[in-house]
């Protein structure tokens, strides 16, 4: 099923104009890595500091870029901001001329007090440190991640000269757990909104001795109050106000957060129903694989302390009883086949170049709402290719088979990457200085990078063999 609640004066002007600006693979891109956005303290007392990678688009001297900070998945315990869909889409996102924050955030839940892992369990199939020791972890492990997204859009709005972007054209999108943080930096405005666990609460219990590994050297049990809902950190400039909201196989634990809304950010959501971890209507987190999947066999532990939560077709199914509600793009593949889909991944993107550019056509429209179009500097952070790129030539492109990657000026060792332009990757070839390679392809769309390892170190073309 795909809902589409688009806007018709947007429409008519995407008719009457052709192709919508931020839409189109047109450019080259360089990543900013370990940029440090801020430091907090972690679910075990610890002081952590927070990293994001920064993707600008290159040649497209625009002074007022939207920018859309992307959030990856992980169980709330695991992933970062290299994961490949948020890499992937990062890139595809810069390359339509958008800068891209991908974030790492504060990781972490406190175990449970037992842990039985039963015969046919190993480590492949239930991950030991997935065992939590109450549902609370999760309403604290999404109330930190929303703050710390919520952290760095004000940094990357308090930075906007640096990078050329419109602190009104500003979008947060995520997978999994990413998208449950997503969704709550973009609706969790209020104080009253702030979940009951993320106050003071009773510490968490001492972790079974099979799981005491998953915590770190010095961890405290203690479960402080969180502190306020914005966060605390990065403030004084811009608020972390976003425009649109996006999420990938992730959910709501909580729609209340939706009922005091008055001016909507648009609304992107894609689901499959084979989903086993997020159930995409509504039920516990992980629930379907317990009882799908492990409980008809005895296979593992369930992991029954897990809440429950709506997915995007049980959020819209609320959406829909609302009196107002936002203008958004809700996919969802109606695939779901109870006890037949603990062997399908449908905790995933089915295909992640189609589903960013539905998800980056409706976040344009907004754009292109709130009067943004691209304009030509000059502006103080266009990126020109000849200051930032080595030269970096592919030819004959489009090409019948054979072609030559020619590198010249370039005095760093890196290397450099062939893809299909399904994201599988080819090959790769440490580059020492310049170079000159032939290679032959088979008929296809691929993408060529360079990647220096340098602070701006990934430059990538476009290669068609027809």
């Amino acid at each position: 099923m795909r809902v589409l609640f688009p806007l018709f004066l947007i429409l008519f002007s995407f008719l009457a104009n052709g192709q919508l600006p931020y839409t189109t693979n047109e450019f080259t891109y360089t990543v900013e890595t370990d940029v440090e956005y801020a430091q907090d303290i972690n679910y075990v007392g610890i002081n952590e500091s927070l990293l994001m990678d920064i993707y600008r688009p290159v040649g497209d001297n625009n002074c007022t870029r939207p920018c859309l900070v992307l959030i990856h998945g992980g169980t709330f315990i695991a992933g970062s901001k290299a994961d490949v869909n948020i890499v992937n889409i990062a890139r595809s996102f810069a390359e339509k001329g958008w800068v891209v924050s991908t974030i790492n955030y504060r990781l972490g839940t406190l175990k449970n007090s037992y842990h039985e892992r039963y015969a046919f369990c190993g480590d492949d199939i239930a991950a030991p440190c997935a065992y939590i020791s109450d549902s609370t972890e999760i309403y604290r492990a999404n109330y930190r991640g929303q703050q710390d997204a919520k952290a760095a859009i004000r940094f990357m709005k308090n930075r906007h000269e640096l990078d050329s972007t419109d602190v009104n054209n500003f979008f947060v999108t995520g997978e999994s757990a990413g998208a449950f943080i997503a969704f709550a930096t973009a609706f969790m405005n209020n104080e009253t909104e702030k979940p009951v666990f993320c106050g003071v609460t009773d510490d968490g219990p001492s972790p079974d001795a099979d799981l005491e590994s998953c915590l770190p050297d010095g961890y405290s049990l203690t479960r402080p109050d969180l502190g306020p809902v914005t966060g605390t950190k990065n403030l004084g400039g811009f608020d972390a106000s976003v425009q649109g909201v996006g999420g990938y196989y992730g959910g709501m634990m909580d729609l209340d957060m939706l009922n005091d809304e008055t001016d909507w950010p648009v609304l992107y959501m894609f689901h499959q129903g084979s989903d086993v971890v997020v159930n995409y209507d509504y039920g516990r987190v992980l629930g379907r694989i317990d009882w799908e999947c492990f409980a008809p066999t005895s296979l593992c532990q369930p992991y029954a302390k897990y809440p429950r939560a709506y997915g995007s077709k049980g959020i819209e199914t609320y959406l829909a009883t609302l009196g107002s509600s936002p203008t958004r793009t809700v996919e969802i593949i109606e695939n779901y086949e109870y006890m037949g889909d603990c062997l399908d991944n449908g905790h995933s993107i089915d295909n992640w170049i189609t589903r960013s550019n539905n998800m980056a056509e409706l976040y344009a429209t907004r754009v292109q709402e709130n009067g943004n179009t691209p304009n030509d500097g000059p502006c103080f952070a266009a990126i020109n290719e000849s200051q930032l790129l080595p030269s970096f030539k592919i030819y004959p492109n489009p090409t019948d088979a054979k072609f030559t990657v020619k590198i010249e000026n370039y005095n760093v060792t890196g290397e450099l990457k062939i893809y299909k332009i399904t994201g599988e990757l080819l090959l790769t070839k440490t580059i020492l200085n310049s170079i000159e390679l032939e290679f032959e392809f088979e008929p296809g769309v691929y993408l060529v990078d360079i990647n220096s390892g340098s602070k701006v170190d990934i430059v990538r073309q476009k290669l068609i063999v027809y």
